[in-house]
């Protein structure tokens, strides 16, 4: 202002450059003794000293799922896996900035031991570990399918709207959003169990669902080793989760894309999911 000059303003490209810019992360890459990553850890790029803690668990595999809760549930459990097995690790440090990843430091060497305060050590870790890890793939293929499950039940409500708006005959469009939903309740009492005998207070065979809810909890902040009954029902588990899977999958990707895909033939409104083409 003494000087009496233009006192200088960003141009249109720099402000939209700065607001395009992503916020650049530190990611900490920790890989077991053979090299298979174990863990990644993100933290947000300040000035200083700064200290995390790994948790020493794996991270699950479960379906993505961004939905928070708006305040603290004590039940909902937490988002973490197994403790990883005693051994050595490496872990090394890198800039995430505009999508590439850059190497900062080479990796450092550490190892994870096992406390000896536990009533029931398992005595073979890595068995145990393995174990555990299997039942997480078992429970993320059971995830996948409860999603699909939910994807489609909410595909075929807009659907059914659809079908009414179109201005086209009914034809047998309604049969066979039917016989999917006959199809998809079948899979979902394979999944359950019965819901009339349940509302009816019958006998009936413990759900595959509550099964493998109950081998996963107690499996997941064990150390000893698993028992007989656990494994028993883990045979049973991933037999019947693998079928109930690749039906959904099937049902999915095949029957309910085909019905999609007539309805894109025949003009109908638009529902979610449903590209603007019919897939060859």
């Amino acid at each position: 202002m003494k000087d009496g000059a233009d006192a200088p303003y960003p141009s249109y490209e720099t402000l939209k450059a700065e607001s395009d810019e992503t916020k650049p992360e530190l990611v900490f890459t920790i890989k077991d003794a053979s090299g298979k990553v174990v863990k990644k850890e993100y933290k947000s790029v300040s000035k200083g000293v700064q200290r995390f803690h790994w948790n020493l668990r794996y991270t699950p595999q479960n379906p993505v799922n961004l939905n928070r809760s708006s305040f603290y549930n004590p039940f909902a459990g937490n988002d973490e896996g197994t403790l990883v097995n005693p051994g050595m690790y490496t872990v090394e440090m890198g800039l995430l900035e505009d999508g590439s990843l850059k190497s900062l430091t080479s990796p450092v060497r550490f190892e994870v031991k096992a406390l000896n305060n536990v009533e029931l050590p398992a005595e073979n870790r890595a068995e145990k570990v393995a174990f555990q890890k299997a039942i997480g793939a078992v429970q993320a293929d059971m995830g996948i399918a409860q999603r699909l499950m939910s994807e489609t039940r909410n595909k075929l409500r807009h659907i059914k709207v659809a079908i009414k708006r179109v201005e086209a005959p009914v034809g047998n469009w309604t049969a066979e959003v039917k016989a999917i939903e006959d199809q998809l309740d079948q899979i979902q009492m394979s999944m359950y169990g019965d819901p009339v005998k349940r509302r009816l207070d019958m006998d009936q065979p413990m759900s595959i669902a509550s099964r493998l809810g109950s081998i996963g909890y107690e499996q997941k902040y064990s150390t000893a080793q698993p028992t007989q009954t656990h494994r028993d029902s883990y045979a049973i588990v991933k037999e019947a989760v693998d079928k109930i899977k690749g039906d959904m999958e099937r049902l999915y990707n095949k029957n309910l894309k085909a019905l999609e895909d007539k309805l894109i033939q025949a003009g109908a409104p638009y529902s979610p999911g449903r590209g603007g083409e019919p897939r060859n």
